[in-house]
């Protein structure tokens, strides 16, 4: 089991159809390849978690490149993984969560880095978006 978390400018309006396609396709293509996690956009940046198996994370990676919905993707950090942190959870989305992530990350010359030493802290708040989400929509875990 491997993690990564990337961050991307956004080349797609805030509360736009093109959000909606993006969970369409990740809850389809992401269940049939094992992948679970979260996205979450600042402004003008996605931030996302992705864990799964290694060869289909990197297959989502070149496929994520590719897609015109951002641009200058850059990986923040990627390992391994004892076990899922989202093992439930196909893909989360958030535009300016309840719980932003602007004070875990910094901008210079246009991308995002992390201000913790560890990139966990991010995806311990991430998984917070995630199970508020939840809650707000009913979704049950």
């Amino acid at each position: 089991m491997h993690y990564l978390i990337y961050q991307s400018t956004a080349l797609i309006p805030q509360k736009s159809k093109e959000h909606d396609s993006i969970l369409i396709s990740s809850f389809r293509c992401n269940k049939r390849d094992d992948i679970t996690g979260f996205l979450h956009r600042e402004p003008d940046n996605f931030i996302q978690y992705l864990e799964g198996p290694l060869p289909e994370i990197d297959a989502l990676m070149v496929r994520l490149i590719d897609d015109w919905r951002h641009k200058d993707l850059t990986v923040l950090h990627r390992g391994a993984l004892d076990k899922r942190r989202l093992p439930d959870w196909q893909m989360g989305f958030v535009e300016q969560g309840t719980l932003a992530l602007s004070p875990m990350i910094k901008v210079e010359d246009g991308c995002l880095s992390i201000r913790s030493v560890d990139p966990f802290d991010l995806v311990d708040l991430m998984v917070a978006n995630a199970e508020l989400l939840r809650q707000l929509t009913g979704e049950a875990p």
